[in-house]
């Protein structure tokens, strides 16, 4: 949860960072105390009191360090009161963190007793700590109900201790490799997330697509490949189709694969870890409840679910057949799966059926002998996004001949230890 806060915001964080001299000199640390002899009259007309960091409070007291006052000034030159540019709030040592870092931006999960349900809702007696509402979202409460407990503030599920490197296998356990699988602290592994714009119902054993999908859920090199399937709001008949095409590039290959259907959103948190299975599939949720994909997705990513697994070496395909409820890309966003600073993002889809397919990167691990062009078939679709291509974000397939111009079909995310 922490872990994944502070990947989401180095971007931030690299930006305040030219203007936090202004109250320090040469030999102030940012969010900490300012050296003996080293702090300008900025610093000492500013506010940093003793602990010198933020907690979200009014930018008016003078720096203490309980909760309700403002630190290090940055507040003031954020605009005063404690807010960000975008109406978001500090993050403080409310939320379990006593050493809380330099101003953050307020971003989704909102599951923290200082950003609950929203940027604006803390938690304060006598409901002081935060929960999950049934609805996709959280709400304070005063106490816990089973089977969630307690852990720094928030009401857990206790199968989250699986995956979330904050509290690895028991609250309050930290992974200083940020990596939590099955409830051990865990070194990193070369991660990859695929995202494709299709569903594959019309698919053959000899297609590009067969190609594509095989290259994806065999990158694993074990044998057999052991594939946790998350279908609630996918169709059975779908599903046996995906089931079939993998079959067959399974048989091409001379691999085969263990495919265990999760049909609960925390069977897949219960479930989902490196040494069980390396692949996490999620189908296209085309009949799923309005509403529910980007739901599941918040769940897993309040404890690090998807996060974790990718970091620690293993793969995460999503389809997106671009129809139904059309809201594959709202999963995407809210898992960090394109993106774990939110700085870009999926708005949608774009169907793009009977137009041809081209292969912008035939030496990637995703398009390997894919040839091109190829002509999209039905609930074919292309990806709505502000992202570009880059060395660990590989546009494989698009609309557009030329690499890197056209909008993408495929996409591999690569993630470098």
């Amino acid at each position: 949860m922490k872990a994944l806060r502070v990947l989401r915001y180095v971007a931030l964080a690299a930006g305040l960072a030219y203007a936090l001299p202004t109250a320090c000199g040469s030999g102030g640390i940012v969010g900490g105390d300012c050296r003996e002899g080293d702090c300008s009259a900025a610093a000492a007309t500013s506010g940093g009191g003793k602990t010198g960091k933020p907690t979200g409070g009014s930018s008016g007291t003078d720096g203490g360090s309980s909760p309700g006052e403002a630190g290090n000034g940055a507040a003031a030159a954020q605009g005063g009161e404690g807010e960000l540019p975008d109406g978001g709030f500090f993050d403080s040592p409310v939320d379990g963190d006593p050493d809380a870092m330099a101003p953050l931006e307020c971003l989704p999960p909102h599951d923290s007793p200082s950003h609950c349900g929203d940027c604006d809702t803390r938690c304060v007696v006598p409901t002081p700590l935060c929960a999950p509402d049934g609805n996709g979202s959280f709400e304070c409460v005063p106490r816990c109900v089973l089977p969630l407990v307690e852990c720094q503030g928030q009401c857990v599920d206790p199968d989250s201790f699986k995956s979330d490197p904050d509290n690895c296998g028991a609250c309050g356990k930290e992974c200083p490799s940020e990596i939590c699988q099955d409830g051990m602290c865990r070194g990193a592994g070369f991660g990859n997330v695929a995202l494709i714009c299709s569903d594959f119902n019309s698919a053959d054993a000899v297609s590009a697509w067969a190609i594509l999908l095989g290259n994806a859920i065999f990158l694993p090199a074990t044998n057999p490949v052991h594939v946790l399937a998350y279908t609630r709001g996918a169709t059975t008949a779908a599903v046996n189709r995906v089931n079939t095409v993998i079959g067959w590039a399974g048989e091409k290959r001379g691999r085969t694969v263990e495919i265990t259907e999760a049909k609960t959103v925390d069977s897949v948190t219960q479930k989902l870890n490196i040494d069980d299975f390396q692949v996490l599939l999620i189908h296209d949720l085309d009949r799923a409840s309005p509403g529910d994909p980007a739901a599941a997705a918040t769940t897993w990513e309040s404890s690090s679910t998807l996060t974790s697994f990718a970091r620690a070496g293993g793969v995460v395909v999503v389809l997106d057949g671009g129809d139904g409820v059309q809201e594959m890309h709202e999963l995407i966003n809210a898992g960090n799966l394109l993106d774990p600073s939110g700085n870009t993002s999926i708005t949608g889809q774009t169907d793009m059926t009977d137009g041809f397919v081209w292969n912008n990167a035939p030496a990637d691990v995703l398009g390997v002998n894919v040839f091109e062009p190829f002509r999209g078939t039905s609930h074919t679709c292309t990806f709505d996004t502000n992202a570009t291509p880059s060395s660990d974000l590989i546009f494989v397939l698009s609309d557009d001949e030329e690499n890197g111009s056209g909008a993408p079909v495929a996409i591999h995310r690569v993630i470098v230890p």
